[in-house]
């Protein structure tokens, strides 16, 4: 049951729903306990973190950083439930990076000091197999950059989070590159940042999963023109 509630709570943060992910997360904390599996209980608590920064509560939200935490340190992840086991140490600098930032682009820019740590970190850690998570951490760290006004850094990361979400078939890359990119308008006078911007904007623009190569004949990506012009019109 906390899986179910914990993925549920997912997709209402996800849309933008960060009361409705509360609610169910909520009642993951109860079934996570009923379960007795700490991991599970930390999970749940770096969520309930991540909705109560999504509504600007900061104090809440740290305090549900600190319970995640300490619970992930005494969790057994051989006795875990098998859904959770994927969340380890990497896991929770990722989380502890994302919580950060929604803090810092909501409450007070200065949660940077916190953010770019944890998401650096949480990049350290990531194989290959994980590049979705790998473009999230990017566009986040890039966007905490631009709020340090670190802008040529960001413009550096920004680029890494554009690369690596191209090929990747999943919308939320998009979603989660969305603060980086109003970040970058907000600071268009800069070059860096009106570069990444445009670039962002261009990749925006292609079909989910483009990754700029050339399209099937019924792609419907702003690119295709440029892959297959339409024929030159032959005189009357």
């Amino acid at each position: 049951m906390a899986n179910v509630l914990y993925r549920l709570g997912r997709v209402f943060l996800h849309h933008d729903h960060p009361g409705q992910a509360w609610a169910e997360f909520q009642h993951g904390e109860a079934a996570a306990n009923a379960c007795g599996s700490a991991l599970a209980l930390a999970i749940i608590y770096a969520n309930q973190a991540w909705a109560q920064a999504m509504m600007g509560h900061a104090e809440q939200a740290q305090t549900l950083l600190g319970q995640a935490t300490e619970t992930f340190a005494r969790a057994d992840v051989a006795g875990a439930p098998g859904w959770a086991r994927f969340f380890n140490a990497t896991d929770l600098s990722a989380m502890v990076g994302t919580v950060c930032t929604e803090l810092a682009l909501r409450v007070d820019p200065t949660y940077t000091r916190q953010a770019i740590p944890a998401l650096t970190t949480a990049l350290l850690g990531y194989g290959a197999d994980m590049a979705r998570s790998r473009s999230f951490n990017l566009s986040a760290l890039a966007t905490n950059h631009l709020l340090d006004g670190d802008i040529d850094q960001a413009a550096v990361i920004g680029t890494k989070a554009v690369e690596a979400s191209e090929g990747l078939k999943s919308a939320r890359t998009k979603d989660r590159m969305r603060p980086l990119k109003h970040q970058a308008n907000q600071r268009a006078a800069h070059p860096e940042a009106r570069e990444l911007s445009e670039r962002i904007t261009a990749f925006f623009n292609t079909r989910i999963g483009c990754s700029w190569m050339p399209p099937t004949h019924d792609c419907t990506s702003p690119c295709h023109d440029a892959w297959c012009p339409p024929p030159a019109a032959t005189a009357a």
